[in-house]
């Protein structure tokens, strides 16, 4: 029964195909995605033990609960750790997850039902299939309700994120539940779901497309008039330098001169990693920069120097969006 075993990865390697028919700007790091997808495999390890305490592993509802906190506490530590940035690419680490818990998930159910000779083909195949696509889907909504909470979508105020993230939550453990349920017929649910995520997320990496596109064009060309005026000493003539002097008599000479020099590895840090983009439209292999690590290094020591007063006051200046943050973060 190999072939079956084999069956339970296609869910995994069609969406692989499919994320490398749409990711355009090739924003997938493979080291991140590959690990993404291990890490999935591996929580659903934990999540199966934690399920093994009969009190949550004979109650739906339960299992729902711990499977869906355990996927998104994953998630959100690549968020944190700015390793996705927008919403396409959070959507394809949420699906990596998803698809590793998944193809786990089916393994062992399959095993459970060979050993019980319980296996009722091709019924058998779409109800693995179809679980594995709900993995997919539920942990790539959670992902992209994340993110919205951390650009703040909901909000700015730590209320207004506590909050949403409590509410993506709760929804992606509902539609976990409702499958849980088996409302209808393995096959027709399973149509339903790959046509929602096929056509849900298309619209997805087209509005992706578009929004890397108007942050490129937007940024860079007025970052590299920015910074060729400060190397060439003309910074104090441009609008962001008179802004920056404007702010010299609140703060003491070492922690300005601090400032200009976190406003300069900024904006060469931030052409670079808007650089990088460009080229990986184009299909060119980004310049690896040995230079900026250092910079990004030197950048946190200097934001701890300065302190958050001088961080918040230099946000005209500093883009620190969580797009940003992440093209940056992406250049090491």
């Amino acid at each position: 029964m190999l072939w079956y075993y084999l069956l339970t990865a296609v869910p995994l390697g069609l969406f692989i195909v499919y994320l490398l028919v749409m990711d355009s700007f090739k924003l997938t790091k493979w080291s991140t995605l590959v690990s993404s997808i291990v890490s999935g495999m591996l929580i659903f390890l934990l999540s199966w033990l934690i399920c093994r305490i009969p009190a949550i592993g004979q109650n739906k509802l339960m299992i729902s609960i711990v499977e869906e906190l355990c996927k998104g506490a994953l998630l959100y530590l690549l968020i944190a750790r700015h390793k996705v940035g927008l919403l396409g690419d959070a959507t394809i680490y949420g699906s990596a997850i998803g698809a590793g818990f998944g193809l786990m998930s089916n393994c062992f159910h399959l095993h459970h039902l060979l050993a019980e000779g319980a296996v009722n083909g091709w019924h058998t195949i779409f109800l693995g299939f179809e679980a594995a696509v709900m993995h997919i889907g539920c942990t790539s909504l959670l992902a992209m309700a994340l993110m919205m909470v951390n650009q703040g979508k909901f909000g700015h105020s730590q209320r207004a994120k506590i909050l949403g993230t409590v509410i993506s939550y709760a929804v992606t453990i509902v539609v976990h539940y409702v499958h849980a349920l088996e409302p209808i017929d393995p096959l027709i649910l399973t149509a339903l779901l790959v046509a929602y995520y096929v056509v849900s997320k298309r619209s997805l990496f087209k509005k992706n497309s578009k929004f890397v596109h108007e942050w490129l064009d937007e940024g860079i060309n007025n970052e590299i008039i920015l910074l060729g005026a400060l190397k060439r000493g003309e910074f104090a003539g441009t609008r962001a330098g008179e802004y920056l002097l404007t702010l010299k008599e609140r703060f003491e000479p070492e922690d300005f001169f601090d400032m200009y020099c976190y406003v300069q590895n900024y904006l060469e840090l931030s052409i670079a990693a808007r650089s990088n983009l460009i080229l990986k439209e184009a299909g060119i292999e980004p310049v690896r920069d040995p230079e900026n690590r250092a910079r990004l290094s030197e950048m946190m020591v200097l934001r701890k120097r300065i302190g958050p007063t001088a961080v918040a006051a230099l946000e005209p200046i500093v883009d620190r969006s969580q797009v940003n943050q992440w093209a940056m973060s992406s250049l090491v």
